[in-house]
């Protein structure tokens, strides 16, 4: 968009993000939109049977008890009341994360929302969580061959403290990064 003189003009972000709790009866859908998410992400990285043969039942029970846990925060990514993705975020899930440790256990976007800042609304979203707490950093797990995520969270400041890589399946291979507040 040019302005009165010819000079392009920076668009301003018009769309609004909502970060909301998950509801009970909102597990399934929160579940459909895991399983997309998994195929968006990680079509290249894991075997071909964890997309083909994802557990919608033992996805759902999990995040039913995810969604129950004081410790855990989980939420839909909203824009314009369009789900776009989720966060789960609290006390650290993964025994690569240090133990009482603020984390980030799942950030996924649809493609689709992708590169439109709305990643670093979520980080900063955990930013503030830790403020609260009085926490001056937190962590996150991420899949070494996810190249889109690893350079998201080194762009968001993120230092990489561990690397657990070399498994023949590269599902398993996770950078830990540590983000001050």
């Amino acid at each position: 968009m040019m302005d009165h003189n010819g000079d392009f003009k920076k668009r301003e972000r018009k769309e609004s993000v909502t970060f909301r709790p998950v509801l009970p009866d909102e597990v399934s859908e929160l579940v459909k939109m895991r399983l997309q998410t998994r195929i968006e992400t990680y079509s290249e990285i894991y075997p071909r049977e964890w997309i083909e043969e994802f557990d919608v039942a033992a996805s759902e029970e999990r995040f039913r008890k995810i969604a129950a846990d004081p410790d855990q925060r989980l939420c839909f990514i909203e824009v314009d009341g369009a789900r776009a993705g989720y966060l789960c975020f609290g006390r650290e899930m993964e025994k690569t994360i240090p133990e009482n440790s603020v984390c980030i256990n799942m950030l996924y976007l649809l493609g689709k929302y992708q590169r439109r800042g709305i990643g670093a609304l979520a980080m900063e979203h955990v930013r503030e969580f830790c403020r609260t707490l009085g926490r001056g950093s937190f962590y996150n797990g991420c899949n070494m061959h996810n190249e889109n995520a690893m350079r998201f969270y080194r762009a968001m400041g993120g230092n990489i403290v561990a690397e657990f890589g070399g498994h023949e399946n590269r599902a398993l291979d996770q950078a830990v990064f540590e983000h001050f507040v």
